[in-house]
């Protein structure tokens, strides 16, 4: 956690020996005394209007600035309290300096300012390296600074990513597409190789060419002991040449000899 140093009750004693004037001196420590007591009631608004009174009466001190730094970084009205405290640094108290860069490193982170609160706490270690909790706050905002780093590497890369995937997808998509293209060309030339083949057996076969006789109309071999068209149109002509060889009986039929195996 964050905290303010120096409280406004060891402000306060500081305001007692910046005075330089004894009225100035003693119109300073009553209103600053009494933003002390308003700033330990939590009453922080009112504690930064009492400081700033007490600076119109000794505007050279920075230790009011300090303090009104201080009411209005508990008021969370960070810009301002940033404000004030560099007004306090300006001044170049050695006494008040390193507090000074502390707590405007503070306002600074509050702020989201990681880089300017980092080197506000460098600052603060300069004039006191003995400081624990500006080493603290150091490495804190440090930590977060490499986590927002590395976070916003990862945001970086997510787009990059998703482009490689989309050209991916895309070159992938065109492959299909140049295949299912290819496949219906191919199948194109199947079906027109089909259609010419069909073409060819619709024509006619040229003139003089040798052609099956048709379905139902092939030459019937004799089956054995039948007679064949030529027998049978010899008889038909033998008839009509004498129609009383219809009941001759046939001669008897001669074998033929079996050859002789040499």
């Amino acid at each position: 956690m964050m905290t303010s140093k120096w409280t406004v009750g060891a402000a306060a004693a500081l305001a007692m020996m910046v005075m330089s004037t004894p009225g100035s001196a003693q119109a300073g420590r009553h209103r600053v005394a009494e933003g002390n007591r308003l700033y330990d009631e939590g009453r922080f608004a009112e504690a930064h209007q009492m400081y700033l009174e007490a600076l119109r009466e000794n505007p050279g001190s920075p230790l009011i600035r300090f303090n009104s730094g201080n009411a209005l970084y508990q008021s969370q009205d960070f810009q301002r309290a940033m404000g004030a405290y560099q007004q306090a640094i300006e001044f170049g108290d050695p006494g008040l300096a390193s507090a000074a860069w502390y707590n405007l490193g503070n306002s600074l982170y509050r702020g989201q300012q990681l880089e300017p609160s980092l080197e506000a706490y460098k600052q603060a270690l300069r004039l006191d390296p003995d400081d624990a909790d500006a080493k603290h706050n150091l490495e804190r905002v440090l930590d977060q600074m490499r986590q927002e780093e590395q976070e916003q590497d990862q945001q970086a890369g997510q787009p990059q990513d998703q482009d490689q995937q989309d050209e991916n997808d895309q070159r992938q998509s065109q492959q299909e597409q140049d295949q299912q293209g290819q496949d219906q060309e191919d199948q194109q030339g199947e079906d027109q190789q089909d259609e010419q083949d069909g073409e060819q057996d619709q024509q006619p076969p040229p003139e003089g060419a040798d052609q099956p006789p048709p379905e139902g109309e092939q030459e019937r071999q004799p089956q054995p002991g039948e007679m064949t068209p030529e027998e049978v149109e010899r008889l038909l002509d033998a008839i009509r040449e004498d129609p009383r060889d219809v009941n001759r009986k046939p001669a008897a039929a001669r074998g033929r000899k079996p050859k002789k195996i040499w």
